[in-house]
C-alpha cells in the first residue's frame, strides 16, 4: 500500500525529469484511434516511454514509471488512485511505464478497459507480456515493438547527415539513447547486467547468475555465428543442455539477442539446424564482447539484421553443400527477400557472395536479393550492391 499523495509527488517528479530530455522522432506507427489497450514492448532503456510521451498530445496523457524504487509497496488496488489523479488534473491517457513489475497489473488493465479508461502500458519481457495479454487481454490490445535507435534516428539524435562516416559512426555506438548522449562504455557494460539480472535472473529465481552472464557475454562475442546448444554448454561447463536451451530463451524475451534459424522448408528440420544469433544493439556488441578485435564485418552483418527484424519477425539464414546467403525475409508465407551482407565485394570473395544470393533465390523461388556492403554500389550478375548507409535510408526495405 502506498499514499495517494506519495504516488502523486513520484509522478509529479518524474514528469519534471521528461520534460528536459530532447525527443527524437521514432519511426514506429500505431493508432491512437482505438478503444484497445496500446502495448509497447521493448528492450529495456530504448526509448518505449518517451516513445509514448511523444506520440501523445502535450498534457494529454498521466505517466508513472514502475522502475522508480520510490514506488515500493504499490499494490493493485493503488491503481484506483493513479486513475484519481489522472481526474483531477484532466489527462485522458494513463501510461503505465514498464508495468511488469506490479503484480496482477493485467487484472487492472482490463478493468479499466472495460471502464472505458484509456491505457497504454510499456514493458521489457516478451514472454510476459505475451503470456499475460493472451491471458486476459485477448482482443483488448493493439502492440508494437519498439528498438534501440535507426540509423535515420540516430542521425537525428547526432544531428548529422546520411554517409560513410555518420554510418561507421552508427555501427560503433549503437543506438541506446542514453549512450548516444553519454558516449560511456560502462553505461552498456551495467545495462546488459541489469537486464540479465533484473529482467532475467530476479524474475526467474534464477540463483546462479554467473553462468547466465557468462552466456550473456560469449553469445554477444559470437554474433553472426552458427550456434549449438550441446557445443556452449561444454565451452561454458553448463551441466545441462536444458538449462542452456532455457537461458537463450530468457535471453531472447529480455530483447537482448534474437536467434533465427536455418531455411528450410521442412520445419522439423528448421529446429533440428543449428541457428545463428544476434545482438539487438551494435554499441551493446563492442562495450561486452570478450574479444579485443572490432570485427566490422560482424557488426555490419548484425545491424542489417536489427534492421530487418525492425520490419520482420521472420528471418532466415540459408545454407545447402554449395553455398551460404546470410538473410532470408519471409512475409506472408513467402519469401520476399535475400540479402548477402559484405563488408567489401573483392575478386578473392565475389564468386562466393553472389553464388550464396543465387543459391537461395533458386532454392526459395523469391526474385529479389541484394547485397549489402560498407560502401560500394554496383551490379554484379544482376544483383545489386547497396551501401549500408544508403539502404538503411530507404523508405523500405522490400
Amino acid at each position: 500500500m502506498i499514499t495517494e499523495n506519495t504516488i502523486e509527488q513520484l509522478i509529479s517528479n518524474q514528469e519534471n525529469t521528461f520534460k528536459h530530455e530532447r525527443l527524437v522522432y521514432r519511426n514506429r506507427q500505431i493508432n491512437l484511434n482505438t478503444n484497445r489497450i496500446i502495448v509497447v514492448s521493448g528492450i529495456r532503456r530504448c526509448g518505449k516511454s518517451t516513445y509514448l510521451q511523444q506520440i501523445n498530445k502535450q498534457n494529454r496523457a498521466l505517466s508513472i514509471n514502475f522502475e522508480d524504487p520510490r514506488i515500493e509497496g504499490f499494490e493493485i488496488s493503488d491503481f484506483d488512485k493513479i486513475e484519481k489523479i489522472a481526474g483531477r488534473n484532466n489527462k485522458e491517457i494513463i501510461i503505465l511505464d514498464e508495468v511488469q513489475n506490479i503484480i496482477g497489473w493485467e487484472k487492472y488493465a482490463r478493468s479499466a478497459n472495460d471502464r472505458g479508461i484509456k491505457l497504454q502500458i510499456t514493458g521489457s519481457n516478451a514472454s510476459m507480456l505475451s503470456r499475460e495479454l493472451g491471458t486476459h487481454l485477448t482482443g483488448r490490445y493493439q502492440q508494437v515493438e519498439l528498438f534501440p535507435f535507426d540509423y535515420m534516428e540516430f542521425l537525428d539524435a547526432i544531428n548529422q547527415t546520411p554517409g560513410l562516416g555518420s554510418f561507421r559512426k552508427f555501427i560503433e555506438m549503437g543506438g541506446f539513447p542514453e549512450y548516444i548522449k553519454e558516449q560511456n562504455p560502462e553505461y552498456l557494460r551495467t545495462l546488459m547486467r541489469d537486464i540479465v539480472m533484473r529482467d532475467i535472473a530476479v524474475r526467474k529465481g534464477i540463483r546462479n547468475e554467473h553462468f547466465l552472464i557468462r552466456l550473456a557475454l560469449h553469445i554477444i562475442s559470437n554474433v553472426g555465428k552458427e550456434f549449438s546448444y550441446n557445443k556452449i554448454s561444454k565451452t561454458l561447463e553448463i551441466k545441462s543442455v536444458r538449462t542452456t536451451i532455457d537461458y537463450c530463451d530468457y535471453l531472447q524475451e529480455s530483447y537482448l539477442i534474437e536467434l533465427i534459424p536455418r531455411f528450410s522448408f521442412s520445419i522439423h528440420q528448421q529446429l533440428a539446424n543449428a541457428k545463428k544469433v544476434y545482438c539487438i544493439d551494435t554499441g551493446m556488441i563492442i562495450a561486452n564482447s570478450l574479444s579485443l578485435n572490432k570485427d566490422e564485418g560482424r557488426l555490419l552483418e548484425n545491424a542489417v539484421f536489427i534492421q530487418l527484424r525492425r520490419n520482420f519477425k521472420d528471418i532466415f539464414y540459408f545454407k545447402n553443400e554449395k553455398a551460404e546467403c546470410d538473410f532470408l525475409v519471409r512475409d506472408d508465407n513467402h519469401i520476399k527477400l535475400a540479402i548477402q551482407v559484405c563488408l567489401k565485394i573483392t575478386d578473392d570473395n565475389m564468386k562466393r557472395e553472389v553464388l550464396g544470393i543465387k543459391e537461395a533465390l533458386k532454392l526459395t523461388n523469391c526474385n529479389k536479393g541484394l547485397i549489402v556492403t560498407l560502401d560500394q554500389e554496383d551490379e554484379l550478375d544482376g544483383i545489386p550492391l547497396i551501401p549500408a548507409w544508403k539502404w538503411f535510408n530507404r523508405p523500405t526495405i522490400v
